[in-house]
């Protein structure tokens, strides 16, 4: 990175950072890099640079005030100011997901005419889908598709176990991935 000062440089309203693999990286991290990097210029990583990077926080992209998402991506370099919004993506995340499956959604909804218990397994089905479908970084032209661990607990007072008390946990792991295409 170029750790110039140059007022004539455009200003970069959104950073997006990925971060490294082996650990999670605390907000004191990301909050310190954003001052050291305040007021400087700052350029995108290329992708055999990012590919080969050893580095906590790699900058994926720089979008300036008034980027379009048909824009082509830039590794132009920005100046980053305390206005500018900084996204810091993980290769991997972890979810839990809690559903309630109590007596009470058995019950018709008016408004649909559907048993709410089957509108909790429509919803959940779509936000499995969104979640594990990759996106295009915005700003490159990279395919992002992070590793995804999702756990499932699903709360119902009907079920009863002999045995200690404890939810029932369904894991679902989506490995495997690339992170990018």
């Amino acid at each position: 990175m170029v750790e110039k000062q140059d007022n004539d440089m455009e200003e970069a309203e959104q950073v997006h950072l990925l971060m490294k693999k082996e650990h999670r990286i605390s907000r004191n991290v990301r909050f310190a890099w954003f001052l050291s990097k305040l007021n400087h210029i700052i350029r995108p990583v290329t992708k055999t640079e990012l590919l080969n990077s050893d580095n906590e926080l790699d900058v994926l992209s720089i979008l300036p005030k008034g980027w379009q998402p048909d824009s082509t991506p830039s590794t132009q370099m920005y100046h980053l100011v305390p206005s500018t919004q900084v996204t810091f993506l993980a290769r991997r995340y972890r979810f839990i997901i809690e559903l309630d499956l109590s007596p009470s959604t058995g019950i018709v909804d008016d408004s649909t005419g559907e048993m709410i218990f089957d509108e909790v397994f429509h919803a959940l089905s779509r936000c499995l889908a969104g979640m594990s479908r990759p996106f295009k970084v915005p700003g490159t032209d990279l395919i992002f598709q992070p590793e995804i661990f999702i756990t499932i607990l699903a709360y119902s007072s009907v079920i009863g176990l002999n045995s200690h008390q404890v939810r029932f946990i369904m894991h679902m792991d989506m490995l495997h991935y690339r992170y990018f295409s």
